[in-house]
């Protein structure tokens, strides 16, 4: 009772503190305790473990998960801070803080800046509700499973549901045991759980809603197949001016002047088309007939809107944004079609209309254009920063502007791209020595073994010489008996059955030449200080001039745009 009179004193000085914090503090000082920490935070320039900002019905624990995982960690996997989190009873932000940069190592989550609900931290109060809830909703599973089940998703209620679905639906003679092992005229799981927690209640809530939905899809389905019989039976079909297929009225789209109609497939496939493939629709306010005929009707916004899907109507009206704002300006997200205004600069253009500098140019016969682009696109990027973080609610994905690739950890740019030559290089080093059945194209290399290559397909082949050996079989490989092994035959020119010629140089060949093609079809990733030399002075000559007048341009556009 003392020591909570005295965390009262404190909270009244320090009314944000967190109060387990202070209950720690108290072992450590026996007589004036509240003076003593008063005045060791006074020390410490008045800084204390203060309690997160927590949303309604959130406990404090998922609260300093939430910061840990999204403002300060957003590259760590959530569970590692989980459980870190749940190692400590006090100031669980700067102690977990404190411990992973101790380390400098931690693990890494696929999912930069995200966090799924059914990844925090549960209450006692959610975990106990959640288990009876459970067991009332699958009485024929035994209690210890469910618990099981529980503690295997991290006592998520969703996922263990839909887990115990599966775990329950074990056929029709199990239905049968269940219901003669657990039924009874008067169950106890028939009596409706109380369910107080608010997160376990927006759950349930998303549940049943989730089975509304399933319910009027299987009834608009039901119903559109119903339709379609009775439109067939009545010969009343309408037949599609696409793809001539027959479809009742409520599936088919019309244009505005009402002469042609069109299936929703082939409205759907159009605009697809138009907007991921061939490009012809973005940015086009109006989607007009497809009809062959010349018609002057088009498909209305609400008609699109309507029958389109999320992800292609988000495309479209991306693109019809786009076509009001310049390229230059645009601030990209690499992850999805949310960008922003660069209103910082001004447009490239603006310099072009100076008669001095064009006038200047001409006289001195300077090709100013690519100059100026490079100096703009440098004068951008130090006013733009390198990072942009994306404030679409469903994405949040942080992009490198330099890599144009997603942020995650320590990044490196062109990181995909030296992997990408990794790769290409090593495909081209197992190509050089791998071979390849001309009958069944299977590609393959020889571990160990002799040199008579039999493919599945049936078809022989010398390793060596890659000739069709199905005939000679073995005769096609050199039976004179050598003093030294592996040496050279002077009786005849036949194939080696075991040896083989080094292929290391064949390798190395194929590496280098590997190299210099990737390199050649991705510029970017070569490195910047690569230098082909000895450089003459006449070179350090012009590379002095250019980057001085890159530079000077530099400074220059920094004052106008």
């Amino acid at each position: 009772t003392l020591d909570k009179e005295h965390v009262q004193q404190l909270l009244a000085l320090f009314p944000k503190g967190d109060p387990e914090y202070f209950y720690a503090c108290l072992q450590y000082y026996k007589q004036d305790p509240v003076e003593r920490i008063t005045e060791k935070i006074l020390d410490r320039g008045g800084y204390y473990p203060q309690l997160p900002v927590q949303k309604k019905g959130d406990n404090r624990l998922n609260a300093c998960l939430s910061i840990l995982a999204l403002d300060l960690f957003p590259d760590c996997d959530v569970s590692y801070l989980r459980e870190r989190v749940l190692q400590y009873s006090y100031a669980h932000i700067e102690q977990v803080v404190d411990a992973i940069l101790s380390t400098g190592k931690y693990p890494e989550r696929l999912e930069y800046g995200k966090m799924d609900p059914s990844e925090g931290i549960r209450s006692e109060k959610y975990k106990s509700q959640a288990q009876l809830q459970l067991i009332q909703d699958y009485p024929q599973i035994w209690k210890s499973s469910v618990r099981a089940v529980l503690a295997e998703n991290n006592w998520d209620y969703i996922k263990c549901y839909d887990h115990l679905k599966e775990m329950g639906s074990n056929g029709f003679w199990n239905t049968i045991r269940n219901f003669f092992f657990y039924w009874s005229s008067t169950p106890s799981h028939h009596t409706k759980l109380t369910v107080t927690d608010p997160d376990l209640l927006d759950q349930l809530n998303q549940l049943q809603q989730h089975a509304v939905r399933k319910q009027v899809e299987k009834d608009r389905q039901l119903a559109v197949q119903l339709n379609l019989t009775e439109y067939t039976d009545q010969q009343q079909l309408i037949t599609c001016d696409c793809c001539y297929s027959d479809e009742s009225f409520e599936q088919l789209v019309f244009c505005s002047e009402g002469q042609h109609a069109f299936c929703h497939r082939c409205v759907t496939h159009y605009m697809s088309e138009g907007l991921f493939g061939q490009g012809t629709l973005r940015s086009q306010p109006r989607i007009h007939c497809i009809s062959m005929d010349e018609c002057t009707g088009y498909f209305g916004q609400n008609t699109l809107r309507h029958l389109l899907s999320d992800d292609i109507w988000k495309a479209y009206e991306s693109s019809l944004l786009e076509e009001g704002v310049r390229a230059e300006q645009q601030v990209l997200c690499c992850a999805c079609p949310y960008f922003e205004l660069d209103e910082s600069t001004k447009p490239l253009e603006w310099v072009y209309t100076n008669r001095v500098l064009k006038t200047m140019a001409r006289w001195m016969m300077w090709d100013i254009q690519q100059d100026l682009e490079i100096a703009y696109g440098r004068v951008t990027k130090s006013r733009r920063g390198s990072l942009f973080q994306c404030k679409n609610p469903t994405c949040k994905t942080l992009t490198c502007l330099t890599c144009r690739r997603p942020v995650r950890g320590a990044h490196t740019c062109w990181e995909k791209e030296s992997d990408g030559l990794r790769l290409y290089v090593e495909k081209a080093m197992a190509d050089a020595v791998k071979r390849t059945c001309p009958n069944c194209f299977l590609s393959f290399q020889k571990s160990d073994g002799c040199n008579k290559i039999a493919c599945p397909c049936g078809y022989k082949m010398c390793y060596v010489c890659r000739k069709d050996i199905g005939k000679e079989s073995y005769d096609h490989f050199c039976s004179h008996f050598r003093a030294i092994p592996g040496s050279k035959c002077n009786a005849c020119n036949k194939c080696d059955l075991y040896k083989t010629e080094p292929e290391n140089e064949a390798v190395q060949k194929a590496a280098d030449r590997a190299k210099r093609q990737y390199i050649q079809a991705h510029p970017e990733i070569a490195s910047s200080d690569m230098l082909i030399g000895p450089a003459s002075a006449m070179d350090k000559l012009g590379d002095w001039k250019q980057q001085t007048t890159l530079w000077i341009l530099e400074k220059g556009l920094n004052l106008i745009v």
